[in-house]
């Protein structure tokens, strides 16, 4: 009876993160797709490309924690709209390179702006301290996830 006792609160953590995480994009979501035609996923597939000296889709997938498959269809939606291309490596012909597009520099332009703004407006009523508190504690979260993934 005492362990169900103590997974409460940790209980409690983990779905209140998963809610504030999930109004979060919500609200990304509909201020990506109002201002630019693209969903947080896309456009963080995108700044992710762009973070990168052309990376394969397999590190863009790893990079943002997501399957490779859901990744795969990001990036498909996103070449169809002609923001990425898919080059062979020429070291590799296996291997295949992603690339932003012109459009798709000037969209990751534009949802930087958007994603700064709004990262702006949810962290006003936070105060310095907190959001350091804030960092530390989810870098501290994110290894322990990583952590417990490998066992």
């Amino acid at each position: 009876m005492a362990t169900h006792a103590a997974t409460k609160p940790e209980l409690a953590l983990v779905t209140g993160l998963y809610r504030t995480t999930n109004a979060i994009v919500r609200e990304l979501d509909q201020r990506l797709g109002r201002d630019h035609g693209v969903t947080f996923i896309q456009a963080v597939t995108l700044l992710a490309v762009d973070s990168f000296d052309r990376p394969q889709p397999h590190l863009v997938a790893d990079y943002l924690s997501q399957q490779s498959q859901t990744v795969t269809g990001v990036l498909d939606r996103l070449e169809r709209a002609g923001h990425i291309t898919r080059r062979r490596d020429l070291n590799d012909r296996r291997a295949v390179r992603l690339e932003l597009t012109e459009s798709g520099a000037e969209l990751v332009r534009g949802v930087k702006s958007t994603l700064q703004r709004h990262v702006n407006d949810v962290v006003a009523g936070v105060d310095e301290a907190t959001r350091q508190r804030l960092s530390t504690d989810l870098e501290t979260l994110e290894h322990s996830v990583r952590a417990a993934s490998a066992r």
